[in-house]
């Protein structure tokens, strides 16, 4: 047997020192009155009262009291080892942070919509596991995999153009930086979720798509935008907008959603391409895909197996509690009407 709660034992002083207190109390009680009366008196005097029935009464709340320390200490038995698996897909969420991300054609902006979509599809996905990469021009792994969802919302909510020295829309690095945070996998579903404009610069994905492909890896996609686009605006340290990106020839630049890229993205390794939209119902196609997946063990901790007995001490607890009320200090009227039986002569 084991003690759950070992602190708890000290507090059997309290017992104790209640039974030291209710013996002095019954001292000085029959000293008080003796002096007050001789013992012939005070046998007339209190002779409908049992000592006895209240010295029971005194030893049933003090065993009562041990009783409930020894229920607080949590006593149980073992009954052996045993082992609980999390299973689940590994994910990275790649975020698009390059400036396009600022235009307003959806609202508040791209980015704000898109930190909603990532966060609510970790929300779906609970029991999975999470990388998060930031990628423009290049990409980064921002959050190893982890199940730390409280984690992952304060690195969604950091994630800024800022954070990424190199501007533009690289894809490919996305990809790539997917599939390095996901070597540490040790499971069989594993997804790469990209969140983007689609505006892509270069084209670089072809050879990280075929690295995708021969790892199993399924790429799913969520457009940011709309297809006729909006000027990125240029925003004071005060948020008011002060100009608009422009080009190399002074042309006011104009980022538009390119849905193409991603459906061949996505295409590409058995994955999915939506466009987020009002609603959650991008967010909820992705994550039911991904919950089709085959699981992995991403967690396994080993328990020791306890049978909890506090239940035992506690009701004898209730038990003496309940005869210590039933049984009251007053003679019974069998003894009241016959001889009284020894000790039982007065207080």
């Amino acid at each position: 047997m084991e003690i759950g709660n070992p602190i708890a034992l000290y507090f059997l002083a309290l017992a104790a020192l209640g039974a030291l207190l209710f013996i002095y109390e019954m001292t000085w009680a029959r000293r008080t009155m003796m002096s007050f009366a001789g013992e012939s008196i005070m046998g007339k005097v209190l002779k409908g009262f049992s000592r006895r029935r209240r010295f029971v009464r005194r030893v049933l709340i003090i065993a009562a009291l041990a009783l409930l320390v020894l229920a607080w200490a949590m006593p149980r038995v073992g009954r052996g080892m045993r082992v609980i698996k999390r299973e689940g897909a590994d994910v990275v969420v790649a975020l698009d942070v390059s400036v396009s991300m600022l235009a307003e054609d959806v609202s508040p902006s791209r980015m704000e919509v898109a930190k909603r979509a990532v966060n609510g599809l970790i929300a779906r996905l609970e029991e999975d596991r999470f990388a998060l990469v930031g990628f423009a021009g290049a990409g980064f792994v921002h959050c190893p995999l982890t199940t730390d969802a409280g984690a992952l919302a304060m690195f969604v909510d950091f994630l800024n153009p800022g954070v990424v020295p190199e501007q533009g829309t690289s894809i490919g690095s996305a990809i790539v930086e997917g599939l390095k945070a996901l070597k540490s996998s040790s499971g069989r579903g594993k997804a790469i979720v990209i969140v983007t404009d689609g505006e892509d610069h270069g084209r670089d994905f072809e050879s990280a798509l075929r690295e995708a492909e021969a790892q199993n890896v399924r790429i799913f996609t969520l457009g940011v935008g709309t297809p006729g686009g909006e000027p990125i605006p240029i925003r004071d340290r005060a948020g008011n907008v002060t100009s608009y990106k422009r080009d190399n020839s002074d042309n006011v630049v104009v980022s538009r959603l390119n849905t193409d890229v991603l459906e061949e993205i996505a295409r590409a390794t058995g994955g999915e391409s939506y466009v987020l939209g009002l609603g959650d119902r991008a967010i909820s196609r992705i994550a039911q895909a991904i919950e089709a997946m085959e699981k992995g063990v991403l967690e396994e901790r080993t328990f020791e197996s306890y049978l909890e007995l506090f239940q035992i001490p506690l009701a004898l607890c209730f038990v003496l509690l309940l005869a210590e009320a039933i049984v009251g200090e007053r003679k019974s009227g069998m003894k009241e009407a016959g001889d009284r039986g020894p000790g039982e002569e007065g207080a």
